[in-house]
């Protein structure tokens, strides 16, 4: 295929988990799950392993909210260690479970872009 996808456009798809060539099949078939193939334009996902990349953005990504969560909590409300723990803790989960399809579809995107543009 000829026509260049932008960068940015193909990171977005990715991070939206649609397919990073036409934009529109799912990118995974469960929650982590990479399809083999687009189901929309048939591209195929062999080889793109994210390995250990998403995961390492998620933890960035979830640190840098988290800790200024812990410091409003510390200076601003007089709430129990017990209760700021379950609320970063909790805050934290969710964090995790939302930032990480989202930070694995724009990898697998990458990845995809990279060997496309590979001579």
């Amino acid at each position: 295929m000829d026509n260049k996808i932008p960068i940015s456009s193909c990171l977005l798809r990715g991070a939206l988990r649609h397919c990073p060539q036409c934009g529109e099949g799912d990118l995974f078939q469960s929650y982590l799950r990479p399809r083999e193939f687009c189901e929309n334009c048939s591209e195929t996902f062999e080889g793109l392993e994210a390995e250990d990349g998403p995961a390492w953005l998620t933890i960035a990504l979830t640190a840098h909210l988290v800790i200024p969560l812990l410091i409003l909590l510390e200076s601003k409300t007089s709430l129990s260690y017990g209760i700021e723990s379950v609320i970063l803790c909790l805050f934290t989960i969710l964090c995790v479970l939302l930032i990480l399809p989202i930070a694995k579809g724009a990898f697998i995107a990458f990845l995809w872009l990279m060997k496309k543009n590979r001579v």
